[in-house]
């Protein structure tokens, strides 16, 4: 299976970042996960939210976030649409399906048109 994620939103803030200070350098993320297979894709609901400093280079927890941090991120937060939790099934599950319907319905019918034929 492949997993991939959608940006919903990325956003550089102008907060100063809880490690080195550095103004403009916390990039704020929101992003969901899409799971893709032969039979389905399936697109989850949870968001990931991740905020970096493109500076430092470091991951900013929530517990280091400053309010003006926490405020800022409740804003962004607002603004995002993730897509649906959904379940959407590919055509190659659909020719399985088809494919294993027929192979009932014949077995069905050649042991009602020849009875002998299964004994």
């Amino acid at each position: 299976m492949k997993t991939e994620y959608i940006t919903l939103k990325e956003t550089i803030l102008n907060n100063n970042c809880p490690e080195c200070y550095a103004t403009e350098s916390l990039l704020l993320s929101f992003k969901q996960e899409k799971i893709f297979s032969k039979f389905m894709v399936k697109t989850k609901a949870a968001i990931i939210e991740k905020m970096n400093c493109k500076k430092c280079e470091s991951e900013i927890f929530p517990g280091r976030w400053t309010d003006d941090i926490e405020r800022v991120y409740n804003y962004h937060k607002k603004t995002i649409h993730p897509e649906s939790s959904t379940i959407r099934f590919t055509s190659s599950f659909y020719i399985l399906l088809l494919s294993i319907v027929l192979v009932v319905i014949s077995v069905v019918y050649i042991y009602i048109e020849y009875p002998d034929f299964f004994q």
